[in-house]
């Protein structure tokens, strides 16, 4: 596929990352080291210093990414946060709900705002050949997709499911058994629906207010295409649910019909070997849905990122993105993200980041002429208000890129 697209395309792109696994290792770790010994204070820090290094190594064109944030810039609004937080929990620590419960609603209220302002402060301080990103946008739009959009869609669907089910007869055993199927598959598009829309909706928009200098990006996502992979990927995930359920359904039903507690809370007066086994279903039962996430997952990522990618374009589409990444790729590079970072206590995960980015550049592409693409910042300044100064501490990334 790779050989495919360098043939046939003009001016193609890979991005190229040249990070080394060995050297972010050590960078984590002195990150580490240097939070446990101020107590969390160098945070901020550490998590910037981690970003630099990811964006100074990744390279299209023979140019690098530049990242202009610091700890210092994101401080005080990580302060603010952490602040809040330990205030809400002590107020409902102390009886106080309201207390909590309203600093945790102003917080909610605040976010969006605070969501567009950070990623308009990010997007201006990640470079690529001295042109800085932008984002800006009307804040009525975001409410309204971004927030009004998933609220309305999920009651709407709620409803939805609630009148299919009052309508499905059950009066006798097989109408109950084709009721609970229909609810079954309302309930999987009803899911696809609400995600591949949301995804659509919301990467369209985001991206339409995105710019490189004086130039915009355009995307356009089929919401039908994403739809119908977030269907697909939900669907995967079915059988090992049923494999999963059908391992603990002896248990289950043992439980419904002897009105037991639950095995963790009567374990110590049950026989060790029946205990044993009883820890063992649970454990594979957990395996293979685990699992089932995981190819779930990795499907859809690589579906709705490809897709994205090929519907993303740039200066009134003078250039375009590819992405190549496989199903079977993501798979295993998940698991052995999740997995052997799991069992490694975190040692292993800054090595198999790297792995990880390494590939997904090898199989990211920008088709176009870029040395004909005018080097112009925007007009657009780094807003200094109160909001947008506590708003640096939200930190989207670019989605995709």
């Amino acid at each position: 596929m790779n050989e495919a697209i360098k043939g046939t395309e003009a001016h193609c792109h890979p991005f190229v990352f040249r990070g080394d696994g060995g050297k972010y290792f050590l960078i984590c770790l002195v990150n580490v080291l240097l939070c446990l010994i101020t107590l969390g204070i160098y945070l901020p820090w550490a998590l910037m210093k981690c970003r630099r290094y990811l964006y100074s190594n990744m390279e299209v064109n023979g140019q690098s990414f530049s990242y202009g944030v610091t700890g210092g810039n994101i401080f005080v609004s990580v302060l603010v946060f952490l602040v809040m937080y330990i205030a809400a929990l002590m107020s409902i620590a102390a009886r106080l709900p309201f207390i909590g419960f309203a600093l945790i609603i102003i917080l909610f209220i605040l976010l969006p705002f605070m969501f567009v302002k950070g990623l308009s402060y990010q997007a201006m301080m990640t470079s690529l050949n001295g042109v800085r990103f932008g984002f800006s946008c009307s804040m009525a739009r975001f409410w309204l997709i971004v927030v009004g959009l998933p609220v309305a869609m999920v009651i709407g669907l709620v409803l939805c499911v609630m009148i299919i089910a009052k309508l499905c007869p059950a009066d006798t055993d097989t109408e109950i058994i084709i009721s609970g199927i229909v609810l079954a598959l309302v309930v999987v598009a009803a899911i696809g629906i609400l995600n591949g829309t949301l995804f659509s909706k919301v990467m369209s928009f985001i991206w339409n207010n995105i710019s490189f200098g004086v130039h915009r990006f355009e995307a356009k996502v089929d919401t039908v295409y994403c739809i119908k992979y977030a269907i697909l990927a939900f669907i995967t995930l079915l059988p090992f649910l049923g494999v999963a359920g059908y391992i603990m359904s002896e248990q289950i039903m043992n439980d419904l019909r002897d009105g037991s507690l639950p095995l963790y809370a009567t374990n110590d007066m049950m026989d060790m070997s029946e205990f044993i086994e009883v820890q063992r279903r649970m454990i594979t039962a957990q395996v293979v849905y685990y699992f089932g996430i995981a190819i779930a997952t990795s499907y859809l990522t690589v579906s709705l990122r490809n897709h994205f990618m090929s519907r993303l374009s740039l200066d009134n589409g003078r250039i375009r993105f590819r992405s190549t990444l496989t199903y079977f790729g993501m798979l295993y590079r998940m698991c052995a993200l999740v997995v052997i970072s799991g069992i490694t206590g975190g040692f292993a995960y800054p090595l198999l980041k790297i792995w990880m980015l390494t590939w997904q550049a090898q199989n990211t592409y920008v088709i176009g002429d870029l040395d004909a693409l005018a080097l112009e910042n925007s007009s657009q300044e780094t807003e200094k208000g109160m909001l947008a100064t506590l708003s640096r501490g939200i930190m989207p990334t670019l989605p995709f890129l």
